[in-house]
């Protein structure tokens, strides 16, 4: 039902309009001047019939008001014969239509039905308009999100690319130095086992360099290790367990670094699809390189929980912290913080969430400690417990 605004000064033609409008089913809200029209907000009215000459301020200075506000009302002029002088301000002001004095009924049902539709359309084009401008917006949003994924991606891709190539290098060099440190520790064996017609200084001297070629094996196989293909076999596991089984390898370091465990388990069965080796050699190298960055002692602190259709671990210490130029490059080959490390751990660890169809990130700062922040995909326990 339409709302129409009727301003006339004289009672018995508003009486007589306004019982036209209401019989031809418009909802009528009369006044009799400027003032109290103005009382009457915009986006309630869809049609506005004026007197031209009303008391105080006219009819037109009225319709102009209704012009400069923000929702279209087609205004509809009243005016007395033959005083038509007035219709090119009428006009100008912005007016829809007028009609003249005296008023005949058909003529006002026929103008208010005009008016009112062409308010209906107008209204219309504004909200499909915007509901364009949104959808335009939306479509921009989008756009510049999904560009900025698929930036993201290639960086990745990028990233993956150059860490293979860098592996496939370092397998390369490791595979030409395994056999000859094979040889040279057969050698070394050798000539131990002459050692009883050496002195004691030239046995330790023997001694040393057997645990070096040993030392120079365990690198190159952790070099090959990470350059090989990791064929995962996924099987529903509990993640809970599976912290509970590696916090309890570790204890022998939690004593000696005199770390205390903090561990929070998610309330339900933790279930997912897992390679249990693997992912078990993964949380052992993040722990311990937790606890060795305490030396003096600290917490670590191990939580598990449920995020929607993800699982999120976090493993927390109070060590010493790294900053934010070494936190962009712990997850490269061969970058370490550590003396004496080699700079896979963190890599490896990368590798094995990410083919479980996690993530891994980490958050540190100088004095501070360090966070990790692994997600992983969530298995149905009843899936979980029919595997």
């Amino acid at each position: 039902m339409p709302n129409v605004l009727l301003v006339d000064d004289e009672p018995s033609i508003r009486l007589t309009m306004g019982e036209f409008l209401k019989r031809a089913g418009y909802s009528v809200v009369i006044a009799a001047d400027y003032d109290s029209a103005v009382t009457q907000k915009a986006e309630d009215l869809d049609v506005a019939v004026i007197d031209v000459n009303l008391p105080g301020k006219s009819g037109i200075q009225l319709l102009q008001t209704l012009c400069t506000a923000k929702i279209y009302v087609p205004v509809i002029m009243i005016t007395g014969e033959p005083n038509l002088s007035v219709i090119p301000e009428i006009v100008r002001a912005g007016a829809y239509d007028f009609i003249a004095k005296p008023i005949i009924k058909d003529v006002l049902l026929n103008a208010v039905a005009r008016a009112a539709e062409k308010k209906r359309l107008t209204d219309e084009k504004r909200r499909l308009e915007q509901e364009i401008k949104r959808y335009a917006e939306e479509l921009e949003t989008r756009v510049d999100e999904r560009t900025a994924e698929l930036i993201e991606t290639h960086k990745r891709l990028v990233t993956q690319e150059r860490i293979a190539a860098l592996g496939r290098a370092a397998a390369q060099v490791a595979h030409e130095v395994k056999n000859p440190l094979a040889g040279l520790l057969l050698y070394s064996l050798h000539l131990k086992e002459k050692s009883s017609n050496f002195s004691e200084s030239q046995t330790y001297l023997i001694d040393k360099i057997v645990d070096t070629i040993k030392h120079l094996n365990s690198r190159v196989e952790q070099i090959l290790g990470f350059a090989r293909p990791v064929s995962l076999t996924l099987v529903s596991g509990n993640l809970n367990q599976l912290v509970k089984d590696v916090l309890e390898l570790l204890r022998p370091q939690l004593t000696a670094n005199n770390v205390e465990v903090r561990l929070s388990l998610d309330q339900q069965a933790a279930y997912a699809r897992l390679d249990q080796s693997s992912l078990r050699g993964a949380l052992i190298n993040l722990m311990l390189n937790a606890i060795e960055a305490m030396k003096d002692g600290g917490t670590l602190s191990v939580t598990i929980a449920h995020s929607g259709e993800a699982l999120l671990l976090e493993i927390a210490d109070t060590g010493h912290g790294i900053s934010e130029e070494e936190t962009k490059k712990i997850f490269e080959p061969f970058y370490t913080t550590k003396e004496q490390g080699l700079g896979l751990g963190m890599p490896y660890a990368k590798k094995i969430i990410e083919q479980h169809g996690g993530t891994i990130s980490l958050n540190s700062r100088p004095g501070e400690g360090t966070t990790i922040s692994i997600a992983l995909p969530a298995a149905e326990q009843e899936v979980a417990h029919a595997s």
